[in-house]
């Protein structure tokens, strides 16, 4: 090779723009914030999943609270509205009476009302007394069901909005 060769080559080296090392980088820099802002949104995505998995899952375990005060309220009436309960039986009156209490918030605004209207039916002689107690012990019970279940609702909902 020639001097002359030589000279223009390095000329040409010499001459060429400073700033040519900047084009790697800002194509580098700008893969990693690709990559960034799709960890950060898988991140959140992920986030989402598990915050409405965990509504669903307490959703789950309060409708299963829901049906089983459901049952022990539905026994409780029906044994407490038997005109007369043979005594194999009072066991059980009295033991769907205190599942009742113990499934119950003692902090519930309806809780003396229900506590109440079961008093009523123990005190009870007579299937007149009894049946007197019915309709404001289902009153009672309505009333915390449809409360509850609307609870329910609202975190499945909640539930729901946390997937979008």
């Amino acid at each position: 090779m020639g001097s002359e060769q030589l000279e223009g080559k390095l000329q040409t080296v010499i001459s060429a723009p400073t700033w040519t090392w900047a084009i790697p980088l800002v194509a580098s820099l700008l893969a990693l914030a690709g990559v960034l802002i799709t960890v950060a949104l898988q991140w959140r995505s992920i986030d989402k999943q598990l915050k409405s998995a965990h509504a669903l899952k307490i959703a789950e375990m309060r409708q299963a609270w829901i049906n089983d005060l459901r049952q022990a309220m539905a026994a409780f009436q029906s044994y407490a509205g038997t005109p007369s309960i043979e005594h194999h039986m009072q066991r059980e009156f009295y033991e769907y009476g205190t599942k009742i209490e113990l499934f119950m918030n003692p902090g519930d605004e309806d809780f003396p009302d229900l506590q109440m209207c079961m008093h009523r039916y123990l005190d009870a002689r007579s299937p007149e007394e009894k049946y007197a107690a019915n309709l404001q012990y289902v009153g009672v019970c309505q009333r915390i069901l449809k409360r509850e279940w609307e609870v329910l609702k609202a975190e499945v909902d909640s539930a729901d909005r946390g997937k979008n």
